[in-house]
């Protein structure tokens, strides 16, 4: 037999029953031996794991307290059979009478099925009234024993209610000791008011007067107040709308007219034929140079400079785009010709005769001249605006005249934008057509 000092464990043969006694010297205070099978929290699942003297078997009697006699106890546990959820098994003992400081040298035995019997004594101890000797516990695959002699002040009450177990406080000497509620006397209940014979009925509220509403004379007078007030205020400071009303309507009459002329749309006119077909690099006459000033006019209206307008747009793009093809031909050819080891073939000679042709018949000078003449419209255009704006007071006139302004800078803008772009397509004609010819020569022509 091994006897394990406190704190100390040993590995247990869990096979079979083992058998658990508790012994104490005779003939002094008796002993309650108890078990708690507890898992992983510390506390018994139900109260159904706490085996004492009242519930000797857990259920499925895997712990039966067997035997309790004077000075022995004996507990039959049968590991194998635990539930996965039961982790220990607390062996412990309470007592009523004295305390545990009398019962040393009490001993638990334990004694396994087969393998050798483990042993803790109770060496010391103070005054307490129940001790936990020893705890049986999972270790890996088997079981293992623990001495453990920790003591609990208070007898099997605190012991029990730390493994969580309800403890139920039935002192019939308390109950009886507590004295009954004292009821507060009735006072008599208070009489109701006598209710008088004749109410006195509620005083009748006086009709309210109606205020009268404005009448049409009322609102007659204040119209008549109201358009004095504004004629006198028309007179004082604009006297000329009393002067000449018809003039005004006319005016706003001709300004929508005008607005929903020019809104209307117009079809391209036909471009100015160029003075020459020839490029004008090659014009051998000259042009005598003014040298007097002239001033610019503009021999079109308002209406017909934003048609001619449109149609000059709408040639600059043709011209663009016709520019930008013979360039992309251009650059084509040439590396033909550069990879070429035999005489040029027909098609090729014609193709570039075909672009030196087409070229020279692009009338860009004749569009530059055309958006000459439109831009000193345009500025002319913003001067008379101008010049109007300054002269004029009334706002719905003003208006109009401020978006004309707007719109004719817009036209100067775009036209000076365009007389430049022609003015480096023309130059970059003269160039395409010097690389066509280039091309017709260096193939023996």
């Amino acid at each position: 037999m091994k006897t394990l000092p406190k704190g100390a464990n040993a590995p247990l043969a869990s096979s079979g029953t083992v058998r658990v006694e508790l012994g104490w010297p005779s003939g002094r205070a008796a002993l309650d031996a108890v078990c708690f099978a507890v898992g992983d929290n510390g506390r018994i699942p139900s109260d159904d794991w706490f085996i004492f003297y009242n519930q000797r078997q857990s259920p499925g009697a895997v712990v039966d307290l067997a035997t309790t006699l004077a000075g022995r106890a004996e507990l039959r546990v049968q590991p194998e059979r635990l539930p996965a959820g039961i982790q220990r098994l607390v062996i412990a003992a309470a007592m009523t009478d004295g305390a545990f400081r009398d019962l040393i040298g009490t001993r638990l035995t334990v004694t396994p099925a087969s393998g050798e019997p483990l042993a803790f004594e109770l060496t010391e101890a103070g005054d307490e009234q129940a001790l936990i000797f020893a705890e049986l516990y999972r270790h890996g695959t088997g079981w293992k024993l623990r001495a453990v002699g920790q003591g609990f002040r208070g007898g099997l009450q605190p012991l029990a209610e730390h493994f969580g177990v309800a403890v139920a406080d039935d002192d019939p000497e308390t109950s009886a000791s507590v004295p009954a509620p004292i009821e507060p006397p009735h006072s008599p209940p208070i009489p109701p008011r006598p209710i008088p014979l004749e109410a006195t009925p509620p005083p009748t509220p006086e009709p309210r007067q109606r205020r009268p509403r404005p009448g049409w004379l009322t609102w007659g007078l204040a119209l008549l107040i109201l358009l004095a007030t504004a004629t006198g205020a028309l007179w004082l400071f604009k006297p000329d709308w009393l002067e000449i009303p018809g003039e005004l309507w006319a005016e706003t009459r001709d300004y929508f007219a005008y607005t929903s002329s020019t809104s209307a749309t117009l079809d391209a006119p036909q471009p100015p034929t160029p003075a020459s077909t020839e490029r004008d690099s090659r014009t051998t006459a000259s042009r005598p140079l003014s040298t007097r000033y002239q001033a610019p006019t503009c021999p079109w209206d308002d209406a017909p400079v934003f048609e001619r307008y449109h149609a000059l747009g709408e040639n600059y793009v043709r011209i663009l785009q016709r520019v930008e093809r013979s360039n992309k031909l251009l650059g084509k050819w040439r590396n033909e010709l550069r990879q070429s080891a035999t005489d040029c073939p027909a098609p090729f000679v014609d193709g570039n005769r075909q672009e030196v042709e087409q070229l020279s018949q692009l009338p860009i000078s004749a569009w530059m001249d055309e958006s000459i003449k439109l831009n000193n419209c345009a500025g002319l255009m913003i001067k008379r605006l101008d010049k109007e704006l300054n002269q004029e007071s009334r706002p719905i006139i003003i208006q109009r005249l401020v978006r004309d302004a707007d719109r004719a800078r817009n036209l100067e803008s775009d036209l000076t934008d365009i007389a430049r772009d022609l003015a480096y397509l023309r130059n970059k004609t003269s160039r395409l057509i010097d690389g066509f010819e280039e091309n017709i020569e260096a193939c023996g022509l």
